[in-house]
């Protein structure tokens, strides 16, 4: 029994090879248009902490859109425990579209490895709680534009942030209730 074999011509060949290839450039095309759309800066900064007396490394995400002439409000994203302020960023990169996807910059400060963001009563190193509670929020708004009242600030985090005394004793006052937090088992 003869086997039926079916030969492409070379114009088919070569006309499958340019769709191909117009395929390839329009999808690197997409993908380089997303990245110039979601364009957001990602900055890391030193914040001097007056009540720790040290720097403290922050990532700050400033959203494409941002300007001089536009306030705009802020999330302060914490990282969980043992983890530090490249975190979101590092293991969620997708953290730096939700800047530009809602118009806000996003701020990532350092917690060190077990702080709880907490103002440890033995330990004066660790006054987490008045460095992101006040000196930060203050900080963020001296050297961006921003939403410089409670209604303009949000706060969330991972793993230990519900335990967190940030919102129930200073932050709540300088910003709005907490967005939401996660607990891991």
């Amino acid at each position: 029994m003869p086997i039926a074999v079916k030969w492409l011509s070379l114009e088919k060949i070569y006309s499958h090879t340019i769709m191909i290839k117009r395929f390839s450039f329009s999808s690197l095309f997409l993908i380089g248009l997303s990245a110039v759309l979601y364009a957001s800066k990602v900055d890391t900064v030193n914040v001097f902490s007056p009540s720790m007396q040290k720097e403290i490394k922050t990532v700050v995400i400033i959203p494409d859109a941002y300007s001089q002439e536009t306030e705009f409000p802020v999330l302060y994203l914490l990282h969980g425990y043992s983890d530090n302020y490249g975190g979101w960023v590092n293991k969620v990169p997708a953290v730096k579209e939700l800047a530009d996807w809602h118009n806000m910059i996003i701020v990532c400060p350092d917690g060190a490895y077990g702080s709880w963001y907490f103002d440890s009563p033995v330990d004066p190193a660790f006054k987490f709680e008045t460095f992101v509670s006040k000196e930060l929020v203050d900080w963020v708004d001296k050297n961006y534009k921003t939403v410089r009242k409670r209604e303009g600030r949000a706060i969330t985090g991972l793993s230990i942030f519900p335990t967190t005394g940030i919102w129930q004793n200073g932050w709540a006052r300088n910003v709005k209730t907490p967005v939401t937090g996660r607990r891991t088992p």
